[in-house]
């Protein structure tokens, strides 16, 4: 009798990491990442990014810093804490606040 307890628990016990792995999958933690309304604007900034770390123009580099800086003021907020995974795309992930705003991040 004692060994169908131990048994027992021992497979509740799985039950509840598995579940707790699964959950921990599907959240992400956060600081002051930047999280953007749209893919397109989150894939903008990306692009902006490679652009300012990969051209040696210097006026290039200015521009895309000015465009970057545009687009997160207007599209983006930072973002800290544990968010709940709701979506991925092209190497993004989608949070939903808790506000219940979805926002597009760099994965």
């Amino acid at each position: 009798m004692e060994g169908c307890v131990k048994k027992r628990l021992f497979w509740l016990a799985m039950l509840l990491l598995s579940a707790g792995a699964a959950h921990a999958e599907r959240t992400v933690m956060l600081e002051q990442d930047m999280g953007c309304d749209s893919v397109e604007v989150q894939q903008m900034r990306v692009q902006l990014t490679r652009i300012i770390m990969n051209t040696d123009n210097e006026q290039s580099k200015d521009e895309a810093t000015r465009r970057i800086v545009d687009l997160t003021q207007q599209h983006c907020v930072a973002l800290s804490g544990i968010f709940p995974i709701t979506g991925k795309a092209s190497g993004l992930l989608k949070v939903t606040t808790r506000e219940g705003r979805d926002l597009w991040l760099v994965e």
